[in-house]
């Protein structure tokens, strides 16, 4: 993700609808996202709008285990470009990495 706006927030402050670029290599898309928030266990979002996603739909799962927390992540992506099977889920496949690569970064930065 090259950039984040945050368009609305909820009640709670936390982001209810946020506008993103995506650069993925070859992929590059810009596109929005509504979010649902599940007290401080469960953040789950879905596609507004985009224009290379026909739809997205995605979320985080925290679950204490012993000193540390346990992560359940999950993520449907569907590009909305003609191309062959083989090729639309590698280009699928490149967001979901990006999205896991860009979490994993912020879980293990500096806090």
């Amino acid at each position: 993700v090259k950039k984040a706006d945050l368009l609305e927030c909820g009640p709670d402050g936390r982001a209810r609808r946020v506008a993103f670029t995506l650069d993925a290599g070859i992929l590059r898309d810009q596109y929005e996202l509504t979010y649902v928030w599940s007290g401080e266990e469960k953040v789950e979002w879905t596609l507004v709008s985009g224009q290379l996603m026909r739809a997205q739909e995605g979320s985080y799962t925290l679950a204490a285990r012993g000193g540390s927390t346990h992560v359940t992540y999950s993520l449907s992506v569907d590009l909305a470009i003609p191309m062959l099977g083989l090729l639309k889920r590698k280009g699928e496949r490149m967001v979901m990495d990006q999205a896991l690569n860009e979490l994993k970064k912020r879980v293990e930065s500096p806090a």
